[in-house]
C-alpha cells in the first residue's frame, strides 16, 4: 500500500462524510424523515435527532471508492460463477486460489524492459494431477496462457496459440529448456513491481449491491418499524445471497478441539449465516452510547488493517475508516451538539455487515490475511455484550431482542454516572483487546492457544460484568 495514497483516500473519505452527513441530515430535518424522537425512558437525549449516520458512510464509502479508481491501478475480474448449494465438489471448493501482481519482465543484457499486469489462477488438481495455473494479462481471455508445474523449479507453459513450452527457475532467473534440458534462452529476470493492484472482484460487487439493498430495507425500519423476526430474515438472506454470489464463506476455523480439526465444509454456510448475523446485531446492540458502535467499528478495521499487513485491497478499509471518522465529528457534537446526528438502524447493520464480511474474507482468503479466531479479538467487546444480554434475557423468560438497558455500556454509566467515560473505558478496552489479538496472530502462538485465552478473558468478563451490575442493583435497592 502506498502511504501517499491511503492518506489521500483517508482525508478524501472523511470530507465526503462530512459534506453528506450534513446533507442528508438537512434532508431528514426539512421532512421530518428518519428522525428519532426522545421519548425520556428508553431515549434519552434531549432533541428530535437525525437517523442519517449510516446513509452518509455507506454514500462516502461509494464516492470514495469511484476516485479509488482514478488513483491506484486496479484489476477487475467480474465473472460472476455463483456457488452451487447441488453441486459439492464446489463446497469442498468454492474459490479458487488467485494471485494478482505488477510484473517487470527483461532479458538479462538488454535494454528496456515489459510490465505485465498478471491475474493467475490455480485450477483444482483431479486425482492428484500436476498443479496448473491459468494467467491472464490483463483483462484479456485471447492473452490466456496455462501454466503446468512439472517438478518444483520445472514447468510447462501452454500459449494462446497452444504452442508448449518448458521453462526452468534458477537463481539468475528463468531460462527456457528443450526435451533434453539444455539451456536454450537467455535468462528472464522477472522483478515485482511496488505497485500492486487492487482487485474489484465479483465478491467486491456483489458486497457492495447486497449492502445497498440490506441498508434500503433496514431504512424502513428506522423510519416505520419492523419485527426482529424480520430483521434477522432479511439479514439471513442478504447474508445467504452474497455467500451463493461471491463464493466465500467460513470454511474452516483452523482450530483443532481433543485432536479434531474444524473443516466446516458444507455446515460452513449456515455457520456462516449464523455469525454474519451475530455480528450485525451485536453492533446494533452496542449503539446505545454516541460513538460507541462507529468505534468499535473503527477499532475493528484498524486491526485488521494491522494485522493483514497493509495489503494493497485494505484501501477499502482506509475509506471506511476515513467515512466513519466523518460521521463521528457529528455524531459526538464537535461541530456542535445541535447538529447531532445517530447512526440508525441502517448504519449499525450496515457496520456490522462490513465487519463481519472483512474478517471472514481475510480470514478465509488463500494467503489468510489473518487466523479465523483473531476475529473474536477484534470484535469481543459487541460479540461478548450482545451474547450475554441475550442469554440473560432467555433465562430471565424474557424475548433476546427486547430492548432494555441490561448492556455493558448501561453497567457501566450506572457505575461511572458519565456517558463519556463509559464510551472512552469500553473504547480503550476494545482497542486493547483488538491489540492482544493480533499480536496473537503474528506470535508463534498457535490458534489453539489464542482461542483458550479468548475464552479465558470471556469468563472474566461476565463475571466482573455481573458483579458490577448486581452491586449497582443492590445499592440502588
Amino acid at each position: 500500500m502506498l502511504f501517499s495514497i491511503a492518506v489521500t483516500l483517508l482525508f478524501l473519505s472523511f470530507f465526503a462524510s462530512v459534506v453528506f452527513t450534513g446533507y442528508f441530515r438537512n434532508f431528514a430535518r426539512v421532512n421530518n424523515f428518519l428522525i428519532d424522537i426522545p421519548d425520556k425512558s428508553r431515549k434519552f437525549h434531549f432533541r428530535p435527532t437525525p437517523l442519517i449516520g449510516g446513509l452518509s458512510i455507506h454514500a462516502s464509502m461509494l464516492l470514495s471508492t469511484l476516485f479509488m479508481l482514478f488513483l491506484v491501478d486496479y484489476k477487475y475480474d467480474l465473472q460472476f460463477d455463483p456457488l452451487s448449494l447441488s453441486d459439492p465438489t464446489k463446497l469442498e471448493t468454492p474459490s479458487q486460489v488467485s494471485y494478482s501482481k505488477k510484473l517487470t519482465i527483461k532479458k538479462e543484457n538488454t535494454e528496456g524492459s515489459e510490465n505485465f499486469r498478471l491475474n493467475i489462477t490455480q485450477q483444482p488438481s483431479i486425482n492428484n494431477e500436476l498443479e496448473t495455473f491459468d494467467v491472464n494479462f490483463g483483462s484479456t481471455k485471447d492473452e490466456s496462457i496455462n501454466i503446468s508445474k512439472i517438478s518444483d523449479d520445472v514447468f510447462n507453459v501452454t500459449l494462446p496459440n497452444g504452442e508448449v513450452k518448458t521453462y526452468k527457475a534458477q537463481s539468475s532467473g528463468i531460462v527456457e529448456i528443450n526435451l533434453s534440458g539444455e539451456e536454450i534462452s537467455d535468462p528472464f529476470i522477472i522483478e515485482a513491481d511496488s505497485n500492486e493492484f487492487f482487485s474489484f472482484s465479483s465478491f467486491t460487487a456483489a458486497f457492495i449491491l447486497i449492502a445497498l439493498f440490506l441498508q434500503a430495507i433496514i431504512l424502513i425500519d428506522d423510519a416505520y418499524g419492523i419485527s426482529a423476526g424480520k430483521r434477522i430474515f432479511i439479514q439471513s438472506i442478504a447474508t445467504l445471497s452474497l455467500i451463493f454470489l461471491g463464493e466465500v464463506y467460513i470454511e474452516t476455523l483452523n482450530v483443532s478441539l481433543l485432536g479434531i480439526n474444524l473443516n466446516l465444509g458444507f455446515w460452513g454456510i449456515p455457520f456462516t449465516v449464523f455469525a454474519v448475523v451475530g455480528i450485525i446485531n451485536a453492533f446494533n446492540m452496542i449503539d446505545g452510547i454516541n460513538g460507541l458502535c462507529a468505534g468499535f467499528a473503527l477499532i475493528a478495521l484498524g486491526a485488521l488493517q494491522v494485522a493483514s499487513g497493509f495489503d494493497v485491497a485494505n484501501y477499502s478499509l482506509v475509506i471506511a475508516m476515513g467515512s466513519i471518522i466523518g460521521f463521528l465529528f457529528y455524531n459526538l457534537g464537535f461541530l456542535g451538539t445541535k447538529r447531532r446526528v445517530f447512526l440508525g438502524d441502517n448504519g449499525s447493520t450496515f457496520l456490522g455487515f462490513f465487519v463481519a464480511w472483512t474478517c471472514i474474507n481475510y480470514s478465509q482468503s488463500t494467503n489468510e490475511l489473518i487466523k479465523p479466531v483473531t476475529c473474536l479479538w477484534i470484535v469481543a467487546i459487541p460479540l461478548l455484550d450482545c451474547l450475554g444480554v441475550m442469554t440473560g434475557r432467555i433465562i430471565k423468560g424474557i424475548l433476546p431482542f427486547s430492548p432494555g438497558r441490561d448492556h455493558i455500556h448501561h453497567k457501566l454509566q450506572l457505575l461511572t454516572k458519565s456517558s463519556s467515560r463509559t464510551l472512552i473505558g469500553l473504547l480503550l478496552l476494545g482497542l486493547l483487546l483488538a491489540g492482544i489479538g493480533v499480536m496473537l496472530d503474528k506470535s508463534y502462538l498457535s490458534s489453539e492457544i489464542s482461542f483458550i485465552l479468548f475464552v479465558a478473558f470471556a469468563m472474566i468478563y461476565y463475571i466482573t460484568s455481573g458483579k458490577i451490575f448486581n452491586s449497582k442493583e443492590n445499592s440502588a435497592n
